[in-house]
C-alpha cells in the first residue's frame, strides 16, 4: 500500500512538473524565456514567469567636464550620481531605468524616433534641440543648488595649478558627494587630471581618499600629510584670513592656495519624448515634483535642489 502511495504521489509530482512547464511555454511562447534580475527580483531567480520588462531609457548629454558623465565616474563602479534616481524610478514604475549619454544630435534623433523616453538637459541645450525639432516636450524643470567647492592646496606645498596634482594624494569629501565628489572629479578631468593622476591609498587598497565631511578633508590638507584636496566654498568664505591652529582647531584662509571650483552641471529642463507612453510621462513627471520630500537622495546626488513644474 505505501509503495503504491509512493508511485501515485511521485506520479503527480511528475505531471504538476509538466503541468507547469506547459503553462511556462503558454506565457512565454516558443522562444527561450528571458530572465530579469531587477528589484522585484534580486536575486535573479531564474524563473520563466519573471520576464525582462523594457527599461525606460534618459537620455543626458556627454561631456567630459560634467559631473554627471561617466568620465567623472573614476572609482565608482557600483555607484554613480545617477543611482539613486534609477533606483528610485525603478521602484516606482516597476521598470528598469537606463541613463544613455549621447552627443546632442544622436539625442535629438533616438527622442525623435521613440528610442529615448526623457531627457536632462541644460537650458542652452533644450534651447538647441526645441529650435531644431517638436519631438519632445518640457515635463519638468531642475532647481539649482548654489553649492560649490574649492580645490586647494596647502600653502606650504609648491603645487600652484592642478596640472601639479598629478601624483599627488587628494582629500576628496564625502564619497558620493556631487561637490566634493563628483564635482571635483570632474573639474580634474577638464583640467588634464586622468585617473591615474591621482595618487591612491594603501589602506583602503587602491581607493582614493575619501572624508567624512568637508572640515575634515580640510584638516588633511592644512595639517596632514595632504597637500591638495576640496573643501566647501561656503566654510573656506567664513574663515579668517590668519591665525589658522591645530590646537584648539582652527582655519584661515592663509593656510590655503585656491586652485580652481568644482560646481555640479546646471540642469535644467526635463523633457519626454512624444512617443513615450502618456501615463509614462504622468507617473514621471509626478516622481519628479515629489522627489525632494519623498526621494531626498536622488536631489541631494544630482546636485540639485530639486524639481518643479514645467511652467516655472
Amino acid at each position: 500500500m505505501k509503495r503504491r502511495i509512493v508511485i501515485r504521489c511521485s506520479g503527480m509530482v511528475v505531471a504538476a512538473s509538466a503541468g507547469c512547464a506547459a503553462v511556462g511555454l503558454i506565457l512565454t511562447g516558443c522562444a527561450a524565456p528571458d530572465f530579469s534580475t531587477s528589484f522585484w527580483n534580486p536575486l535573479g531567480l531564474k524563473s520563466p514567469f519573471v520576464l525582462t520588462r523594457e527599461p525606460i531609457r534618459v537620455g543626458v548629454v556627454r561631456s567630459a567636464s560634467s559631473n554627471l558623465d561617466m568620465l567623472a565616474w573614476w572609482d565608482v563602479v557600483e555607484r554613480t550620481p545617477w543611482t539613486e534616481f534609477q533606483t528610485a524610478l525603478g521602484w516606482k514604475t516597476g521598470r528598469p531605468v537606463q541613463i544613455e549619454q549621447l552627443k546632442p544630435f544622436q539625442l535629438q534623433a533616438h527622442l525623435e524616433d521613440g528610442w529615448l523616453d526623457f531627457a536632462f538637459l541644460t537650458d542652452e541645450q533644450c534651447a538647441a534641440l526645441m529650435a531644431e525639432t517638436k519631438s519632445a516636450a518640457i515635463i519638468a524643470r531642475a532647481e539649482s543648488d548654489d553649492r560649490a567647492g574649492l580645490i586647494v592646496a596647502s600653502a606650504k606645498s609648491d603645487i600652484q595649478s592642478l596640472g601639479q596634482i598629478a601624483g599627488q594624494r587628494f582629500a576628496f569629501g564625502p564619497r558620493g558627494d556631487p561637490v566634493l565628489h563628483y564635482a571635483t572629479v570632474a573639474a580634474l578631468e577638464s583640467a588634464g587630471v586622468t585617473i591615474d593622476g591621482i595618487q591612491r591609498e594603501l589602506i583602503p587598497p587602491d581607493a582614493f581618499q575619501y572624508h567624512i565631511s568637508s572640515f575634515e578633508a580640510a584638516k588633511e590638507v592644512a595639517f596632514g600629510a595632504t597637500a591638495v584636496g576640496v573643501i566647501e566654498k561656503s566654510e573656506y568664505d567664513q574663515y579668517a584670513d590668519t591665525g589658522g591652529r591645530f590646537f584648539p582647531l582652527k582655519y584661515s584662509k592663509d593656510q590655503f592656495r585656491v586652485l580652481a571650483e568644482a560646481r555640479p552641471v546646471k540642469l535644467g529642463p526635463v523633457v519626454a519624448s512624444t512617443s513615450t507612453d502618456a501615463d509614462l510621462v504622468d507617473t514621471v513627471r509626478g516622481f519628479l515634483l515629489s522627489a525632494k520630500k519623498r526621494s531626498p537622495g536622488v536631489v541631494s546626488s544630482l546636485g540639485i535642489a530639486g524639481f518643479t513644474g514645467a511652467e516655472r
